[in-house]
């Protein structure tokens, strides 16, 4: 699971899936996988979570 902590309501909390709205999947310099999670909260903010790929 993942964790998100909201910047509007600070509320800290597990990521389920429906409250993803995007996935983009992204390679740095070094050759690694990153996804960009882009969610909703529960108090209604958007928001971004970048999380590393498997390696």
């Amino acid at each position: 699971m993942i964790v998100i902590t909201c910047a509007a309501c600070d509320r800290r909390m597990l990521l389920p899936l429906s409250m993803v709205t995007g996935l983009d999947r992204r390679l740095d310099l070094a050759g690694q996988v990153h996804y960009e999670l882009s969610y909703t909260c529960w108090c209604g903010v958007p928001g971004v979570k970048l999380v590393a790929g498997p390696t």
